[in-house]
């Protein structure tokens, strides 16, 4: 950033840049798109018959190949803020659209707007039906040969007697907003004189240097500021101009504060990351050598990691077993590939690797062309040829390994490495029918045999940790965009995931993983700028687990920080007690000022975006629901007094008011009720019954193994419109069940995850990652396993302790992981965690983390072992 340019050069940077933006705006991003409105002369000459809970209308009407997305109908009474029921039909009767539907206010006789959000097609007739209205209404009618347009048919009534009257030659006075987007070829005219303008502008800046000579130098930071600084400044101020004067938002007092304090804390750290002085004269970005020759591998090493990670992250979404069949090949698929970055180049590139590519590619084609275009097969070949070609890479690899005895044996720590060897003995043994345990004794044998033959082991645990980074980066960006805040049924945020349990899983990993980073960084410089990225994710990463309203993420985090932090700090890093609670004082500052960042971008950004990610297990045509095209101050988002309301009753039980009172008592208008739910529009609308985190109810091909956790055997579920229900058992029945599963303890373990419960139903796992384990595989695998467990964190502190700077010289000869925390991080919450959830399978992001981070704990011995070179065998 100190690097210097040539002014003029750094004008004509900044000039490229507001071009680009530009073009992303008219382009992609589309800010001059528009939408046109299609409608007749709306003469009222009469009011069809009474729309009841047992009379309907239907409308024909003509699409005219554009995206619809609003249709609005004239009503004689007013149904503002009432609930409506329409279903959109095609010319062969399959649904295209049905939800029901809150009506906005408006003033009637007049229309009621109902987003509707469907590509029609041109000339195809439509029907749609309004029905089951809360209150009676009657629709205003015309003649269709006085409506002026073609796009009309007739409209037909269904009494209670389910008689269908055709009203031939009238149509119910209706409007259609349609998508107005610019064509490609407005849009490349408009790009292109962009992109004139801007050249004109470059060639006036070059010619007005060579005329005055100009030879002045700039800092690379100068064009940031050129750039950086007056769009932050523009977006914050729109941002903040939509919730206030615009209230394009809605929302109360509180909202609008949580909203601006969000807007202004990101506006203000992105200008200080911009406009921080900086002393290092280092390049922008590294030498391309460093980068792609001596770095490549590892950035591979890190994608791939991430990507083992979304392969996990689908295998506990997936509600049935094909889904799961899926994740499962996605996971080995990037494990192999990271495998195989551990190789050498010369080993990767060898003949016999690309004659094993091509005789695998002519087999899977083979194989998968058969099932090319059978529904779900399809998909499921593809995966298996993919897997099959890569397996067969790892396992060419792993016979050179062997051969040329590249693996130090000699490294590896004798007792630890029995203990994990008589565990995976032991798991498959005892696997019981169960195909998981060879899955993961494979996986992660293989794994720790290429991690013993890697050259560059140091390096083993920072490229996991940013694969970790990524995968949540990536998934931050998705939620942000398409997984909104839901006020009603949803209202404990849960991600990218269907589950707040797992979701809680999830971020506890996401926040080890951070946590360590950001300490390890932290250390090395106390300016911000040079760890912002890591402290701004760390800090949204904690504020999504405070949304998901999981006690279980909450003690597992909190329990991980306090150790960490206390260990790291203070052991490792010998820092002061004063500057360790600075420190302490920084991090809970951060999380302050991340959460309201963080909750309004999953506020603030999804209606701009508009595009809902709804899984199968959250879809629902009710009115509470949030679907594409609503408006954004819909009631159907989240508002922070709901949020409020909702962390008290989870957190604190009914009769405690705890947020509420400090939202009451500083963030509410001075006339405004306090927040009760009770009163609220949708919970008088006799929404009683809301759809959990995951449904109490069967659901058809659910798969068998229990990793989509339905918290329905402990109540863990988000269960009613007003919130979480007020419980005196805090264990959410967890402690019935633990006694069922411990009563059913032998020696070698069960076929069946669950067990009988005193109501008669079966559980879906022990909500316990020890006692399932027990219950599985059997007492003898338990017991190995909880020893498993003690020694690997004997092992993982040890192993944290090497971050111990002592200043003689043997340990600053020594190469030192920086990371070296981060399987005690992983597996404190992991243990945590695992006391009130099953976490224990290779296809748990936080059980698949916490078995790759055993690796480098079988080759630790301590500081007083003697070193063995990594070459013998």
């Amino acid at each position: 950033m100190n690097r210097k340019i040539r002014k003029y050069k750094a004008i004509e940077y900044i000039i490229l840049c507001y071009a680009a933006v530009l073009m992303l705006l008219i382009g992609p991003l589309g800010i001059f798109d528009g939408s046109r409105e299609v409608s007749g002369n709306e003469n009222v000459q009469g009011k069809t018959a009474a729309v009841t809970q047992d009379a309907r209308i239907q409308q024909v009407f003509i699409g005219d190949g554009g995206y619809l997305e609003k249709i609005s109908i004239y009503a004689i009474q007013n149904l503002s803020r009432r609930v409506v029921s329409l279903t959109i039909s095609d010319e062969l009767g399959e649904t295209v659209f049905s939800r029901r539907v809150a009506l906005d206010t408006y003033e009637a006789p007049g229309f009621f707007t109902i987003p509707v959000e469907f590509q029609t097609v041109q000339g195809r007739a439509y029907v749609w039906e309004i029905s089951h209205p809360e209150e009676a209404v009657e629709l205003g009618y015309q003649q269709t040969a006085d409506a002026g347009i073609g796009v009309y048919g007739n409209y037909y009534f269904m009494g209670s007697d389910q008689k269908i009257d055709e009203q031939v030659g009238n149509n119910i006075i209706m409007r259609f907003q349609y998508a107005d987007k610019l064509s490609f070829l407005q849009k490349a005219a408009i790009l292109s004189v962009i992109a004139l303008a801007a050249g004109f502008s470059l060639l006036l800046v070059e010619n007005h240097a060579r005329k005055r000579k100009i030879t002045r130098d700039v800092k690379v930071q100068w064009v940031f500021k050129g750039i950086c600084n007056p769009l932050i400044t523009a977006g914050a101020i729109a941002g903040i101009a939509a919730v206030y004067p615009f209230a394009y938002y809605g929302g109360v007092k509180a909202d609008k504060m949580v909203y601006t304090a969000g807007i202004l804390v990101m506006a203000a750290l992105l200008l200080y990351v911009v406009n921080a002085k900086r002393d290092s004269i280092a390049p922008l970005l590294p030498p391309l050598k460093e980068t792609v020759l001596d770095r490549g591998m590892d950035w591979l090493q890190c994608i791939f990691w991430a990507g083992a990670l979304w392969g996990c992250i689908d295998y506990v979404n997936a509600m049935y077993n094909i889904y799961q069949d899926y994740a499962y090949r996605k996971v080995l698929i990037y494990l192999c590939l990271v495998l195989l970055t551990m190789c050498g180049k010369k080993a990767l590139f060898h003949w016999g690797n690309l004659i094993w590519l091509a005789v695998s590619a002519v087999a899977g084609y083979l194989y998968y062309r058969p099932f090319r275009g059978i529904e779900e097969q399809d998909k499921l070949a593809m995966l298996n040829a993919i897997l099959f070609a890569a397996a067969g890479l790892v396992l060419i690899q792993l016979v050179i390994i062997i051969w040329k005895k590249k693996t130090a044996w000699k490294q590896l720590s004798p007792a630890f490495t029995v203990l994990v060897a008589a565990f995976f003995v032991l798991l498959l043994v005892f696997r019981n029918t169960r195909g998981w345990p060879v899955y993961m004794v494979t996986a992660f044998t293989l794994l720790y045999i290429f991690y013993l033959s890697w050259e560059k082991k140091e390096r083993f645990l920072g490229i996991l940790c940013n694969g970790i980074i990524l995968n949540f980066f990536c998934a931050l960006v998705f939620a942000v965009l398409r997984r909104p805040f839901r006020a009603w049924g949803y209202y404990r945020y849960n991600f990218v995931f269907h589950t707040v349990t797992v979701t809680a899983a999830y971020l506890t990993l996401v926040i080890c993983a951070l946590f360590v980073k950001l300490l390890m960084q932290y250390h090395k410089s106390r300016r911000l700028h040079m760890y912002w990225t890591t402290a701004l994710m760390f800090g949204m990463a904690v504020s999504f687990l405070l949304m998901t309203m999981s006690r279980t993420g909450y003690l597992a985090a909190v329990a991980m920080g306090i150790v960490v932090l206390l260990f790291v700090s203070l052991l490792c890093y010998r820092e002061r007690f004063l500057s360790f609670l600075r420190k302490t004082g920084l991090l809970v500052l951060l999380i302050l000022l991340s959460f309201p960042v963080t909750y309004s971008a999953v506020r603030l950004i999804p209606p701009l975006y508009d595009d809902p990610y709804i899984f199968e297990l959250e879809a629902n045509e009710e009115e509470w629901a949030v679907h594409k095209g609503d408006k954004a101050d819909s009631e159907n988002y989240i508002t922070f007094p709901r949020f409020a309301y909702c962390i008290d009753v989870k957190l604190f039980g009914e009769e405690h008011s705890i947020v509420r009172k400090f939202v009451d008592t500083f963030m509410a208008d001075s006339s405004a009720e306090p927040y009760a739910p009770g009163e609220d529009r949708l919970e008088v609308n006799g929404m009683s019954v809301m759809l959990a985190s995951s449904q109490e109810t069967e659901i058809p091909e659910l798969a068998p193994e229990g990793e989509q956790d339905t918290d329905a055997d402990t109540g863990d579920s988000q269960t009613s419109a007003d919130g979480p229900s007020d419980e005196e058992d805090y264990s959410n029945g967890r402690f019935e069940i633990f006694k069922r599963y411990i009563s059913h303890w032998n020696l070698t373990g069960h076929d069946e995850m669950g067990v009988e419960l005193p109501d008669g139903s079966l559980s879906v796992h022990a909500h316990n990652t020890y006692l399932q384990v027990i219950h599985d595989h059997g007492l003898i695998t338990g017991a190995v396993y909880l020893l498993l467990g003690i020694v690997s964190l004997i092992q993982m502190f040890r192993y944290a302790l090497t971050l111990r700077q002592t200043g003689r010289l043997q340990d600053r000869e020594n190469p030192r992981d920086d990371y070296a925390a981060l399987p005690l991080a992983v597996f404190l919450a992991f243990a945590v965690a695992g006391l009130v959830e099953w976490l224990f399978h290779p296809c748990n992001p936080l059980g698949f983390t916490t078995m790759a981070v055993l690796a480098p704990l079988l080759t630790f011995r301590g500081k007083k072992k003697k070193r063995v070179n990594e070459n013998e065998g």
